[in-house]
């Protein structure tokens, strides 16, 4: 790497923020390796997620506590937030991105690593690292994007039929990472009749509850950006602020609640929504203060809208309306992952602000008109439609 290039292309901030998160701490493992040679592995789990405490890390960790397993197993947090003032028993927490000799000397001597997003193989012979990934299935293409370390032992699939896409998506075709399809634990609470997490966002009843979770097409890392498409409120569809006003008048009328789920990699400035009666926006910050995960957001919700993300096919284990927006498709970098993207769209195709209101309806109505399309999509999706991801992994480490 040439660093007076990478300074150019990248900024100096840029390169800092890759020095500091990355390149200090892979000199610190590598002298982590050298320094914990000989010393055996220890009983530790070491968990990485999407959002601290989401997605599968955070399911399986939930899983982990309350089945007691760490009465014998410490459990260590990898964390892009911050540490929560309280643990339980035998449970501890690093930062991820800042550099620490302890925590890679954690790592290295840890039986189990775990991680949704950045992930991490296995650094000691014996060593059991499992990526389990933060979006299990989603339309959006991202080979190139997702660069899996070739020493991981296990990656988790969805099913038989996605096995070949996936494999050319991560590009392991030829590597040693065995493919696991056990389902995913973060779908486990979406068969229970466990609470939902809408009662953290209002206490006011309505008629019919919408989530809409779009994916992100400008992030907040290094400039990212998928979609070439113009968006004056950061999100699709809808273009101008009476348009949402709108919407808002259209589901106080009809009683209804409109959620919209901001993806937390999207970069915030580029949206300008507020809440309105009948609309609650939330963001990554916004969550993680009012503790809500987005699988528990979605059992209370009646229908879903999202888009090319894994968030509409999490959805379908509920075996509810989903809406796929597709107005940037053109202009959606990132391509798809099946050169034919109807055969994987198990809902309606929303294009403009009237196919999304028609979307609405349906649901006001208790109409599902692709219900049987969903079916189609789900049951080829996913080998798994139980709650018993979280009991399948643990059996797979042998815990």
């Amino acid at each position: 790497m040439n660093p007076i290039n990478y300074i150019k292309n990248h900024g100096i901030k840029g390169t800092w923020d890759i020095v500091y998160r990355y390149k200090i701490n892979q000199v610190l493992r590598k002298i982590a390796i050298k320094i914990t040679a000989n010393t055996p592995l220890k009983d530790t789990i070491v968990i990485e997620s999407h959002n601290d405490f989401d997605s599968n890390g955070g399911a399986f960790y939930d899983y982990l506590i309350k089945n007691h397993y760490n009465d014998k197993y410490k459990i260590v947090w990898l964390l892009k937030n911050k540490k929560p003032d309280h643990l339980p028993k035998n449970v501890s927490a690093y930062y991820l991105y800042k550099p620490s000799l302890r925590k890679q000397m954690t790592i290295c001597t840890a039986k189990y690593i775990l991680t949704c997003q950045d992930a991490i193989g296995s650094v000691r012979e014996g060593q059991i690292s499992v990526y389990m990934t933060h979006g299990p299935l989603g339309l959006k293409a991202f080979k190139g994007k997702c660069d899996l370390p070739g020493n991981l032992t296990y990656i988790l699939m969805p099913s038989e039929y996605l096995l070949p896409i996936l494999n050319d998506q991560y590009e392991i075709e030829n590597s040693k990472i065995k493919a696991e399809i056990l389902g995913y634990p973060q779908h486990d609470c979406l068969y229970t009749s466990e609470r939902g997490d809408l009662h953290k966002i209002t206490s006011d009843k309505f008629r019919k509850v919408i989530l809409w979770m779009p994916t992100f097409r400008k992030g907040v890392a290094f400039g990212r950006e998928d979609s070439t498409a113009i968006e004056p409120l950061g999100i699709p569809i809808f273009k101008t602020m009476d348009e949402v006003q709108d919407l808002n008048g259209y589901l106080k009328t009809n009683n209804a609640l409109l959620v919209i789920k901001i993806h937390p990699m999207q970069d915030l400035s580029s949206i300008k929504l507020h809440d309105y009666s009948n609309i609650k926006v939330l963001n990554g910050h916004s969550v993680k203060k009012l503790g809500v995960d987005n699988d528990r957001l979605m059992k209370d919700a009646d229908a879903l809208v999202s888009d090319y993300s894994s968030a509409a096919y999490d959805y379908m284990h509920l075996d509810r309306p989903v809406g796929f927006t597709m107005d940037d498709a053109n202009e959606y970098k990132l391509g798809f992952i099946v050169d034919n993207p109807d055969e994987l769209i198990g809902g309606q195709i929303i294009n403009d602000k009237n196919d999304f209101v028609s979307f609405i309806n349906d649901v006001l109505n208790n109409k599902d008109p692709y219900k049987k399309k969903r079916h189609e999509v789900f049951n080829k999706s996913y080998k798994f439609h139980d709650g018993n991801s979280c009991q399948r992994l643990a059996e797979l480490l042998k815990l």
